[in-house]
């Protein structure tokens, strides 16, 4: 049987991001390149680590049964499968031969934008969840109604992802710790809210509350001290120079090369 709302969920996550591309040009290599062809491994790779993680600290006897771990409606940890996306995808950008933060910096408001959609398509899943409100929705199961918090964090999240790609060019690798922040933050909020066993925090929340104060305090610090891109995306128009870039060719292109001969004619 096709779970409906998990199919939604698939088809907007990818291609809201996908259309995306028409206007917000994906050259994350040097190259002109579609979103799928980035995004499906790191996407897998993720939802594979966040599955097994899941199931490690859940069910650690379902890691034996491929049957259990297909069934990723039962779990995915949702912060270690960021984390695998993104060493998929700091090794694609060592493979082509880039900095190893380019794809990681590019794709971020395209997976910013996956996400809101995700969180949008609530609306196909179980139900948007949130505070009792007398406007709202009504979960099915439930006779309450409730303030859909799942729209609000895509708003949220949609804003952010406008603002990184505005930002791309100069902020580099700040762009990823703000996105980290406001995803972590909003799931911090939104998690009071969600179904679960207990009173206290669950581990999902527990471990986005850590993430959100983990990565709001690096982002305070590099405002406080000032501290500049060490990315430079050349293709997206970035003005902003590593320090230790002097080396001829260290950029992955020509013009480390170029600085180096204009220093031996002078």
């Amino acid at each position: 049987m096709i779970d409906f709302g998990l199919l939604m969920s698939l088809i907007l996550g990818f291609g809201i991001p996908a259309l995306l591309v028409w206007w917000w040009p994906l050259e994350p290599f040097g190259e002109s390149v579609g979103f799928l062809d980035v995004a499906l491994g790191p996407a897998f790779a993720g939802v594979a680590v966040g599955r097994l993680v899941a199931l490690a600290f859940d069910d650690p006897g379902s890691l034996t049964q491929p049957k259990s771990i297909l069934i990723i409606r039962s779990g995915v940890e949702f912060w270690p499968g960021v984390l695998a996306g993104v060493a998929m995808l700091v090794w694609l950008a060592l493979r082509a031969g880039r900095p190893r933060w380019a794809g990681v910096i590019v794709m971020t408001p395209f997976a910013l934008a996956s996400y809101a959609s995700y969180e949008a398509a609530c609306v196909f899943r179980d139900g948007c969840f949130g505070p009792d409100s007398p406007v709202g929705l009504t979960p099915p199961g439930l006779s309450t109604t409730m303030f859909p918090i799942g729209p609000m964090v895509a708003i949220v999240v949609a804003l952010t992802a406008w603002w990184a790609h505005r930002a791309l060019s100069t902020q580099g690798w700040r762009v990823v710790a703000v996105a980290v922040a406001v995803v972590a933050g909003a799931r911090s909020v939104a998690s009071f809210w969600l179904p679960r066993v207990g009173d206290g925090l669950t581990r999902q929340h527990l471990t986005s509350v850590v993430v959100f104060v983990v990565a709001l305090g690096v982002v305070g610090v590099a405002a406080m001290r000032g501290l500049r891109s060490d990315i430079a995306l050349p293709h997206l128009g970035g003005q902003v120079e590593p320090v230790e870039a002097s080396q001829p060719g260290e950029l992955g292109d020509d013009r480390g090369d170029a600085d180096h001969r204009r220093t031996e004619r002078d």
